[in-house]
């Protein structure tokens, strides 16, 4: 059966690893034609030769998405795009009183922001069109405040709250924004940010493979179904602390407790 992505123009921000790499392989694989970016060259370009592998265009636009020049320059070379999938991110994990100011901005820069600008540039053509999808990847921690991730869980709220703004702003135009939120991914993201520091409760969610959550971004681009959230257990529990703010920190703190050596 012919993917729904045959032969549209992609567009994957933080394409050189983990999520962003697989979401741009399972893209390919649907037969969809690939502008990939990221800062990391060299990677970039290993990709790019693995998705051609499949049969399919793929070129490779080296970005910074705190830049709003670079977020500009990459929708430019893509030409018309059917789908813009901002996934460029990274976290780094500490207590509010211990975070560091370079870091809380350096996250919102490329999480929050590097999102807006690309989604910025590309939506001229798309109501213009009255064609496309964008698709954010945000996160569980956009749903619900942990310990220790404050700066990063700030980011992913502002993702979350962005993306309803423009999901409403352009229904009924043409164009469908959908959102992707995975929990723990198995990748050097969170090996980078020190998933023990966690919230021990948090850790009974097993972290699940970045081909999980690629297949969750592309179904996205497909449908641009409002949210995906995923696995299954990260699921319930974001429902239940939707249902019932105040218990599910209070379950979160307890669990945690029970699990953390005393600080």
């Amino acid at each position: 059966m012919t993917s729904a992505l045959n032969k549209k123009t992609v567009v994957v921000t933080g394409a050189s690893s983990g999520i962003g790499r697989a979401a741009a392989l399972e893209l390919a694989r649907r037969g969809a034609n690939l502008v990939l970016a990221a800062r990391r060259g060299e990677l970039l370009e290993e990709v790019a030769v693995a998705c051609r592998a499949l049969g399919v265009e793929c070129r490779t636009v080296v970005t910074d998405v705190t830049k709003r020049d670079d977020c500009a320059r990459l929708i430019e070379t893509a030409g018309d795009v059917d789908v813009l999938v901002n996934n460029a991110g990274f976290a780094i994990f500490d207590a509010f009183e211990a975070a560091k100011p370079d870091d809380l901005e350096s996250m919102m820069q490329t999480n929050y922001f590097g999102a807006v600008w690309c989604a910025q540039a590309v939506l001229p053509q798309m109501l213009a069109r009255r064609r496309g999808t964008i698709v954010n990847v945000a996160s569980i921690a956009g749903i619900m405040g942990y310990a220790r991730m404050g700066g990063y869980c700030a980011t992913k709220f502002a993702m979350i709250g962005f993306s309803e703004t423009l999901r409403d702003e352009v229904l009924g135009r043409g164009v469908r924004v959908a959102m992707v939120c995975p929990g723990t991914v198995e990748t050097q993201f969170f090996v980078k940010a020190e998933r023990g520091k966690m919230p021990g409760a948090s850790r009974l969610v097993l972290a699940i493979k970045p081909e999980s959550v690629a297949k969750a971004i592309a179904n996205a681009a497909e449908d641009g179904k409002y949210r995906r959230i995923l696995p299954i257990g990260a699921m319930a529990f974001m429902r239940l602390k939707e249902l019932f703010p105040r218990f599910a920190h209070v379950l979160m703190r307890r669990v945690s407790s029970m699990m953390e050596p005393r600080r």
